[in-house]
């Protein structure tokens, strides 16, 4: 499961977490074709805000990809990998928290709620973004001249600017607005896309100034959203909630997930740190390069899971296990056998897919694209059952399966990159996906064997 995806999850429950009104539970629930329509077009606009976001990033790297030399975008693929390692945190210990408790405990005075949390977030990610320096400042004085210097100065720097789009966004979510993440989203777009044309014409495009136009962007988004709904004007609220207790609400929430985090960039980011420090920064360029059309696959995949987790939350809520079990089974079957085509495809494709991306540049490897779909082939064949469980509210076995996953993508990957060299990392990364794959489906199973012997099985 790639990092981006991982961090997507965070939408669904932004999507599906909504205040519940006090109702009559003796009363069915009224689907009217008005309710219908408006949770559709909600949930639709969701995707369309997740797509139009991963599509900027997936731009960001595929023309930098295109237009940098092997190691200055193998310095930028490191660069983004820890920012995305830390961004990691920023969901569990802040987004995630915004979203549950915002819209089940702070309903009443969201906008001072809305206040501490930027603080917690400026007070969070700063720190995080003073030990990016710190790394840069070791990085430097070790090789001065390595472009991994400006991505990594480039990347702490906007840091708190970059994750600052996160998170109005997902304020939007929380105001049930999703329409109004959209504008952010697609101002975010256009200004990356005019700065990168105008970087690229210029002869400007290195790591760190695509990280400062990212900064700039997310800023000027964010200040579009924020004044949108009305964060800066209007009667000001009293502020009730101290930013102390704040951080300690949401630590209570995140502790649990922040292992879970680690563990997963320990396994999605091994490979790419290990063939920076092995076989150099343009071997992990062409290694981010060759993952691109996979992830663009791996991004639809998680859409399908937002659209079938209400599903799935509904079946279990009226306790319809076997129908959601058969439906886990039909989802993780069909992503499954696409992204397999997908793969197929590519294995047919590889070497006028890679000319139309990269225009030949990395020719020698575009067998590594078809091997490395097959990343997405695993994500899409446990999605049905990684979703089941957590409608089930069995949050526990993300975990579990990213102990599993993580000693496998680190051993595999320094035993294949030294037999094969960067097949060898490709591989180390289809392995390891594998191997959260496979977890995920033995508890699965486990699990539900335990649910049938209690009396769970309806």
């Amino acid at each position: 499961m790639s990092t981006e995806q991982q961090v997507a999850y965070g939408l669904t429950e932004a999507v599906t977490a909504r205040p519940s009104p006090p109702t009559d539970t003796s009363a069915p629930l009224q689907f009217t074709s008005e309710r219908l329509r408006a949770w559709g077009l909600k949930s639709a606009l969701a995707l369309v805000d997740q797509g139009v976001f991963a599509g900027a990033g997936f731009l960001v790297n595929l023309l930098l990809a295109r237009w940098l030399a092997p190691a200055a975008y193998g310095a930028f693929a490191v660069a983004f990998g820890a920012f995305l390692f830390i961004s990691g945190f920023h969901v569990v210990l802040l987004l995630e928290p915004l979203t549950v408790m915002g819209a089940g405990r702070h309903s009443d005075n969201l906008p001072a709620y809305f206040r501490v949390q930027l603080l917690i977030h400026f007070f969070l990610v700063g720190g995080l973004a003073i030990a990016g320096f710190l790394g840069g400042a070791v990085v430097w004085r070790v090789s001065p001249d390595s472009p991994l210097v400006g991505a990594i100065f480039g990347s702490a720097l906007m840091l708190p600017l970059l994750l600052l789009l996160w998170l109005v966004r997902r304020m939007c979510y929380v105001l049930q607005r999703p329409s109004l993440a959209v504008v952010g989203t697609a101002s975010y777009l256009v200004l990356i896309t005019a700065g990168l044309v105008a970087l690229h014409h210029f002869g400007w495009a290195t790591p760190l100034l695509a990280f400062l136009l990212m900064g700039a962007a997310s800023v000027v988004a964010s200040g579009i959203l924020l004044t949108r709904f009305g964060f800066f004007g209007g009667p000001r609220t009293p502020n009730d909630y101290s930013w102390r207790s704040a951080l300690r609400e949401n630590w209570t929430y995140g502790r649990w997930l922040v292992g879970s985090n680690v563990l997963f960039h320990l396994a999605s980011q091994s490979s790419t740190f290990l063939a920076a420090s092995t076989l150099g920064l343009g071997a992990a360029g062409i290694l981010r390069a060759m993952q691109l059309p996979m992830l663009a696959m791996g991004h639809a995949i998680v859409a399908a899971g937002l659209l079938v987790l209400p599903s799935f939350s509904y079946d279990f809520g009226r306790g319809q296990m076997e129908r959601l079990r058969h439906k886990a089974l039909l989802a993780s079957a069909a992503l499954g056998t696409v992204a397999l085509c997908f793969a197929a495809i590519l294995w047919l494709f590889a070497v006028p897919v890679e000319h139309v991306l990269f225009g030949g540049k990395y020719s020698s490897y575009a067998g590594l694209i078809p091997l490395l779909a097959l990343i997405a082939a695993c994500q899409g064949f446990s999605m049905g059952y990684a979703m089941a469980m957590r409608a089930s509210g069995k949050t526990r076995f993300d975990l579990v399966a990213n102990a599993i996953a993580a000693p496998v993508a680190i051993v595999s990957a320094l035993l294949f990159m030294r037999w094969w060299g960067l097949a060898g990392a490709a591989v180390s990364m289809v392995a390891c996906v594998g191997a959260y794959t496979i977890a995920v489906g033995w508890i699965y199973f486990a699990s539900r064997e335990i649910d049938q012997k209690r009396g769970f099985s309806k």
